[in-house]
């Protein structure tokens, strides 16, 4: 377990532990310097001052450097003389190594100077609910199982359905907080302030899933920036996780995100590849899947998994368990309960094929419902419920999915 230093991950993705070189380069302390390797230090003249300088114009406790996933927040401890970043006197602000300050007469450099990440086996084919035997999956589990181990903010971005909201749970039970409270706040339909406020204080200990941070209105980020700072100060013990859609990164160089909400979240970023890019997966995902809706003795064979590794999945993970729900509700529930007969061949698994003792018009009708209901139940949990959040999601009106829902017995 990797139990020291500030996790993150470099321009290239690879897990590294956050280090930052403070050093003097002028006055006569020039060429002291610490390690920033997690939390805070203190730069001043007392002797208790983690980079201690003898220079007259620095205070006894004159600027705080703490350290973050991308860079380093410094605040000026209401020094005398002040604390500058080229010629602007600062109270606070994020500094993304290399940089330099002064502080009195001293000029202060930061120099990365990052660890790479012990290595970690990749060959896990499951972390948590999450499964898949592609190599992006087997690296993503190694990351995540990594990350469990500290404490490191954590971001996870892919698109609708590849299984975000899984993995913040994942790496929730796998962590030193397992036993306290995972609580997720939606971002976007949290109204104000204070669910921000509730949804900190109902996570005291435990994790925060910020699930949707890319559609946080500019209220709801203006009070999570505050909490988020709270927490970097040691106020709030609560382990952030925030999931997104869209990258973040982009966003907040378009100026759609704010930067120090990005500092602040982004130490270890892992994103979760398109169903799609990892179709080799679709076996393994089929047998779980199948077994989760409460089939695990069906057999599938080669031919079945076929089609089903064929398909675009614009919907992803999602995408695959609706197919997946549409072709069971079509098979009687004697045959779904014990694998077949030897020399007899496995239940067809093909949404698309309807029984032969149906006519067309009653066999079409038959699979759209079971595909209606499935979809309308699964988009309804995805979205815990809300009609608005999930009929914008699905692109349908509000009151046309309220009464598929009350179609199906869902609502």
């Amino acid at each position: 377990m990797i139990r020291t230093g500030l996790l993150g991950t470099d321009a290239g993705g690879q897990l590294v532990l956050r280090r930052v070189r403070v050093r003097a380069v002028s006055g006569e302390d020039s060429g002291r310097e610490v390690m920033l390797e997690g939390g805070t230090l203190v730069i001043g003249s007392h002797a208790d001052a983690e980079l201690a300088l003898r220079d007259p114009t620095v205070s006894r406790f004159h600027a705080e450097l703490g350290l973050l996933g991308e860079g380093v927040r410094v605040r000026d401890l209401d020094s005398t003389n002040g604390t500058f970043v080229g010629t602007a006197r600062i109270e606070g602000i994020m500094l993304v190594p290399p940089a330099e300050l002064r502080v009195g007469r001293t000029r202060i450099e930061l120099l990365p100077a990052d660890l790479p990440a012990p290595e970690a086996p990749g060959e896990h084919t499951q972390f948590g609910a999450l499964v898949g035997q592609s190599p992006a999956m087997r690296r993503l589990f190694a990351l995540l199982e990594r990350v469990a181990a500290s404490d490191a903010p954590l971001v996870l971005e892919g698109e609708a359905g590849t299984g975000k909201s899984l993995a913040a749970r994942a790496v929730h039970e796998a962590s030193a907080r397992a036993a306290e409270p995972l609580v997720v706040l939606d971002l976007a339909s949290a109204a104000d302030a204070a669910a921000v406020q509730q949804a900190f204080r109902a996570a005291r200990g435990g994790t925060l899933v910020l699930d949707r941070l890319d559609e946080a209105s500019a209220h709801v980020a203006e009070a999570l920036a505050t909490a988020l700072a709270a927490r970097e100060r040691g106020e709030l013990d609560v382990r952030p996780i925030a999931t997104s859609r869209t990258d973040l990164r982009a966003r907040v160089e378009s100026g759609a995100l704010r930067r120090d909400l990005w500092f602040q979240l982004a130490a270890v970023r892992a994103p979760l590849p398109p169903l799609r890019e990892r179709t080799e997966d679709v076996p393994l995902l089929v047998r779980a899947l199948v077994a989760e809706l409460g089939h695990p003795q069906l057999v599938i064979d080669a031919a079945e998994l076929a089609p089903l590794r064929e398909r675009a999945y614009q919907g992803n993970v999602r995408e695959l368990r609706l197919v997946l729900e549409g072709a069971l509700a079509l098979r009687p529930a004697a045959a779904l309960s014990r694998p077949p007969p030897p020399g007899m061949p496995p239940i067809p698994m093909r949404a698309s094929t309807p029984p032969a003792a149906l006519d067309y018009r009653a066999a079409k009708e038959q699979v759209l419902d079971a595909f209606e209901r499935a979809y309308v139940a699964d988009l309804l949990e995805a979205h815990e419920g809300n009609v608005s959040r999930a009929a914008t999601t699905a692109g349908l009106d509000r009151n046309h999915l309220a009464k598929l829902a009350k179609k199906h017995g869902i609502r």
